[in-house]
């Protein structure tokens, strides 16, 4: 279930979208480039609230926001199609099982067939392991003939068998690490100094 920061992500007029893996690189003097892991792939969303909306839609929402501050983890979904939208062609997307033993790739283990030609997902779809499980994306395309899913990063859940959400369904758990001051206006207007900056939950 989503929380106040939902009503960001719903009518943010920008969205940013980070999923890199975080790098240190260094230089030699050769020119020589190295390249280490420092570890950890989070999500990071940046996201903008338009200027000149009425304050007094936004007073109940700032007021749950600001419960939530930088310190409480909230819950937010990225519902428009155009981001998130699943791109195969199996027509039941719900029922789907799959098998996770290591590495970064699940086996499909029931629920997601049914289709003799195209694709069970597209690189870019996003998926969720479980309820409460964490969002991955796909990270090449799977065929209609191929049982195995690789994803973007390493899976951080533990081996076993899990339900499979996708798409807009997915749910992402993310802290706000930049919240940004808000200015009341002209007659009962709102702005905003910059964008909110949430980073996934470890």
């Amino acid at each position: 279930m989503s929380t106040a920061f939902q009503t960001v992500f719903d009518n943010a007029t920008t969205i940013s979208i980070n999923k890199k893996r975080k790098v240190s690189q260094t230089s030699s003097r050769t020119g020589v480039i190295k390249t280490t892991s420092l570890g950890g792939q989070l999500w990071e969303f940046e996201a903008t609230l338009p200027d000149g909306p009425r304050y007094s839609d936004y007073r109940q929402l700032i007021e749950a926001m600001e419960v939530l501050d930088r310190t409480q983890q909230g819950t937010i979904q990225i519902t428009q199609p155009y981001i998130t939208g699943y791109q195969g062609n199996l027509q039941n997307i719900s029922s789907g099982t799959v098998t996770y033993t290591v590495g970064n790739s699940v086996a499909i283990t029931s629920g997601l067939g049914g289709i003799s030609s195209g694709y069970k997902f597209r690189a870019g779809d996003v998926v969720q392991l479980g309820s409460s499980g964490s969002v991955y994306s796909v990270a090449q395309d799977v065929a209609y003939d191929t049982n195995a899913i690789t994803f973007n990063r390493p899976i951080k859940e533990s081996p076993g068998t899990y339900s499979l959400i996708v798409g807009p369904a997915v749910t992402w758990r993310v802290v706000c690490v930049q919240y940004p001051e808000y200015k009341i206006f002209g007659y009962d207007q709102i702005s905003w100094s910059g964008p909110f900056i949430f980073s996934e939950v470890a």
